[in-house]
């Protein structure tokens, strides 16, 4: 099914515009909208072209075509005019359009090149923003979230070093295999990071058990868990969750450390519960630290955002920024839920499903 808009507040003209781009090879549907404004009343709805009249009551073609983009990101839009104008097109065609036609050459055989060749142009625009958005979660998640497991892997090494001169010997072996799953988890990570950074790069979807993942995340912040006194709990339901594993325990990772970090005075108790929602499942991470302004509840997940009380505590504000990109990564949301007594809760829904989701289930090329 090809789905096709057509906005032109002339009625001869998009009755001429369904008439040529009928066929009878292809399932069309047309939406058709009189002005701008009723254009976006579709918005929310799926389209492959649009076909957009330069004139139009109120806002010309021109004006509506960065709004167009930003709702159909991944539409072809093709932008009309009654008269051939250089500068319209080249001015269209800067601001997203795919491409430009004079209504007074419109063949059924132009209008479906360019159908062809503008999805073709659009998808590969899209693509190409897609992964410049990626390449800047994942680099952000290269400079936050690998020092985690490297001070795991720190602090292994020391508890090894210590019970080794102790004579400790199956302290040392058992402490030896938790260095090695932590460095399988960091390379996991790092083929994950070194995908995103590759045009043609892919990362692994897979089903995946929620104990998995919590085991993961106790792996990796050991050090943290041990200075600190931490308790952490989770229940999972033995539910699963269809996913990017390295992201999703990186996630989990970033939540769970600021509930260490932002404890205040008392032993962190920290605990990851899992229910089943309608088309995926929910994460909350509840701890009983300082908790979090309601007026701060949504700018938290900002770039670079942390409150003002804990600005003395390291860290970058980087880790709940990067905790929204990854859930809606796997068509999630992610939110701060209201405090009861104390603390904070974290919400996290993913709702990642096999059949929309790219089936990319080989690994990267190795890029070393």
């Amino acid at each position: 099914m090809l789905d096709i808009m057509i906005v032109d507040d002339d009625d001869a003209d998009r009755k001429l515009l369904r008439r040529l781009l009928k066929s009878p090879q292809e399932d069309r549907s047309f939406r058709e909208a009189s002005s701008g404004k009723s254009a976006l009343e579709h918005a929310g709805q799926h389209i492959d072209v649009i076909f957009l009249d330069y004139l139009l009551p109120g806002l010309t073609g021109l004006d509506l075509l960065e709004r167009f983009v930003r709702t159909w990101p991944k539409a072809a839009i093709i932008l009309m005019t009654g008269q051939g104008d250089e500068e319209v097109a080249k001015t269209a065609i800067l601001q997203g359009a795919s491409d430009y036609i004079p209504k007074s050459i419109m063949t059924s055989g132009a209008l479906n090149r360019m159908m062809e060749n503008g999805m073709k142009l659009s998808h590969m625009r899209w693509k190409l923003e897609e992964q410049r958005r990626e390449l800047s979660l994942f680099s952000d998640t290269l400079v936050h979230d690998l020092r985690a497991p490297v001070r795991a892997i720190k602090f292994l090494s020391e508890q090894i070093q210590a019970d080794f001169d102790s004579g400790h010997m199956e302290e040392v072996y058992k402490e030896f295999d938790m260095m090695k799953l932590s460095v399988i988890r960091m390379s996991e990570l790092i083929e994950s990071l070194a995908c995103h950074v590759s045009l043609d790069g892919s990362s692994k979807w897979e089903h995946v058990p929620l104990d998995n993942l919590c085991e993961r995340v106790s792996m990796a912040l050991a050090r943290e868990i041990s200075d600190s006194g931490a308790q952490l709990t989770w229940n999972t339901r033995n539910l699963s969750t269809f996913c990017i594993a390295p992201e999703i325990a990186q996630m989990l990772q970033n939540l769970v450390a600021n509930s260490i970090k932002y404890c205040g005075e008392g032993v962190p108790q920290i605990h990851i519960d899992v229910e089943q929602i309608e088309g995926g499942v929910k994460l909350s991470v509840s701890d009983n630290g300082v908790g979090i302004p309601e007026a701060f509840r949504e700018t938290i997940f900002a770039p670079f955002k942390r409150l003002q009380q804990t600005e003395s505590l390291p860290g970058s504000g980087l880790g709940l920024a990067t905790c929204q990109k990854v859930a809606r990564r796997h068509r999630g949301e992610i939110w701060c839920g209201e405090s009861k007594d104390s603390g904070a809760t974290i919400h996290v829904t993913l709702k990642a499903r096999e059949q929309d989701t790219p089936q990319l289930t080989t690994a990267c090329r190795s890029t070393s």
